[in-house]
């Protein structure tokens, strides 16, 4: 029939059928950017910016005026960014860096951008971004520690970090010693950029 066209399928390693499209959706999701189709080069840049911008949205914690959370961090998605951002502008919506009050930045040496709550900051008081510290990510205030039901101890950070052990203090010790490394292995990723 005319207009008729037939989807093609492919095996992933699950054993799923799965179209190239929702193969691309995936590695968007995983990469926290535009999909290759659109990445057009004939996009007008002040479209390229805002879909960057709303295909995937790192969230800061909510709160109401009187400072009561109502939400988490969260990272959430556009999934016709291209088509809303074209929207956006046709509507007089820009993106304005200088306007700029909050922004932000992912956590060193952690998970991919798309899952990443990161943190949000603000420019200081002559309007330079500032650089948080590493630590600041990991704190050890975050760390949950609980037994699990065959009596090992688990001990979790929110940064997607966990450690097993027999006892609740070397669960604790363990996680401890894996935020170190990941600070550590942060701060040594930034010393050369930082030289440049």
């Amino acid at each position: 029939m005319p207009g008729d066209e037939t989807i093609e399928y492919t095996r992933n390693e699950a054993g799923q059928l799965v179209t190239p499209e929702f193969i691309a959706f995936l590695q968007q999701t995983l990469s926290g950017k535009l999909a290759a189709a659109e990445e057009d080069d004939d996009l007008d840049p002040d479209v390229r910016a805002l879909a960057e911008e709303l295909s995937v949205i790192h969230l800061p914690e909510w709160q109401s005026r009187v400072g009561r959370k109502l939400a988490e961090p969260t990272v959430t998605s556009i999934k016709q960014a291209t088509r809303v951002a074209e929207y956006l502008v046709k509507r007089g919506v820009r993106v304005h860096p200088e306007l700029e009050q909050i922004r932000w930045v992912p956590t060193p040496a952690g998970p991919p951008g798309a899952f990443d709550t990161g943190a949000h900051i603000r420019p200081d008081e002559d309007g330079n971004w500032p650089s948080p510290d590493p630590e600041t990510f990991y704190d050890l205030d975050d760390i949950d520690v609980r037994q699990g039901d065959e009596g090992l101890w688990s001990a979790t950070h929110p940064r997607g970090l966990s450690f097993e052990g027999p006892t609740k203090t070397d669960a604790y010790a363990g996680l401890v010693e894996l935020l170190r490394d990941r600070i550590n292995e942060a701060r040594t990723s930034e010393r050369p950029q930082s030289a440049t």
